[in-house]
Order: structure tokens, then C-alpha cells, then sequence
């Protein structure tokens, strides 16, 4: 395939997909070596194909998977340390927001 197809290649992101995804990671991503959360996003978030984001990074595939395997690994520890109710679950169908603001709710009710 040559540069210039992999390029031109549409990608869609997937609506039911991004519904069910955890809140948590929106926040949290941007929290990453930079690097490593745009190859995150666009592999898959966007589902962007590897070679279209090696070619758009002037990069090697291999380096490209690296970078996605690293990112995965810290978005996941950051994940866990900061996101209480998503381990139970498996990072779907997240109400962390919601558990969060029960929390302070509760914090701030007089025993």
C-alpha cells in the first residue's frame, strides 16, 4: 500500500463503542507521555489502522506498536490508581462521575 492510500483512508469513530467507554479514560489520557496518548487515541479510540499513524509520524510500525503497548500500560495503572468503581465493572458503562459526586454527597452530610 503506498503512502499516499493509507492516508486517505476514512476513519470513523464508533458511537456505541465511545458511549460505553469509561468517563475516566477522556480524563485521564491526556494525562500521558504525549507520545504515547495520540497513538493510543488514534489506534484505538479511532481505530485508526498502525500503518496510517506510522506513516503520519514519519515512524516504523514497530515503533508504533511500542509506543501503544507502553501507552496501554500506563493508561491502565492510571486507571486503576485513580478510577475506584471501574475495575468492578471492567471499565464499561462507567458512573464514576456519578459515584464521585455521591461521595462528596455523603462527605458532606452531617453524622
Amino acid at each position: 500500500m503506498e503512502q499516499t492510500d493509507i492516508e486517505s483512508l476514512a476513519v470513523e469513530p464508533d458511537i456505541e463503542l465511545d458511549g460505553a467507554i469509561c468517563n475516566c479514560l477522556y480524563k485521564l489520557l491526556p494525562t500521558l507521555k504525549a507520545d504515547y496518548a495520540e497513538v493510543v487515541w488514534r489506534a484505538d479510540i479511532l481505530g485508526e489502522p498502525r500503518d496510517r499513524i506510522a506513516v503520519s509520524l514519519g515512524t516504523t510500525l514497530n515503533n508504533v506498536t511500542v509506543r501503544i503497548h507502553r501507552g496501554r500500560r500506563a493508561l491502565k495503572k492510571r486507571l486503576e490508581e485513580m478510577c475506584l468503581t471501574c475495575p468492578v465493572h471492567g471499565f464499561l458503562d462507567c458512573r464514576c462521575d456519578e459515584a464521585r459526586r455521591i461521595r462528596e454527597q455523603h462527605a458532606a452530610t452531617p453524622s
